[in-house]
């Protein structure tokens, strides 16, 4: 019998790298783990900083919430009005970000 951890992900090639994400002019998103805060990342900013084969998948942040300590990790979508994938695989992260707070943007 399987398990959930016998089973892995598979994911779209674009979702390899950041530059691959920007090419195909994907939408990424960072998620705060202790404030909910739901941000929009530029990949052009990730790619000047990182490099185009830099991956988002498994890569913590500090949250950039005025007094939050929390940290992010990356939502990607293909285009708008499609599903968003949380970009973690590791289990230790998986289980770490479980139980989220409330999403909360700029309108909350």
């Amino acid at each position: 019998m399987e398990t959930a951890a016998n089973i892995v992900a598979l994911w779209p090639r674009w979702m390899d790298s950041a530059g691959d994400m920007l090419r195909m002019k994907a939408l990424v998103r960072t998620r705060c783990c202790k404030c909910g805060t739901l941000m929009r990342a530029e990949l052009e900013d990730i790619v000047a900083r990182h490099g185009s084969d830099y991956s988002l998948v498994d890569k913590l942040e500090r949250c950039r919430m005025v007094e939050c300590d929390g940290s992010t990790f990356y939502l990607a979508s293909r285009t708008y009005g499609r599903e968003w994938v949380t970009l973690l695989r590791d289990p230790r992260l998986m289980k770490m970000f479980e139980e989220l707070p409330p999403v909360r943007t700029a309108w909350s």
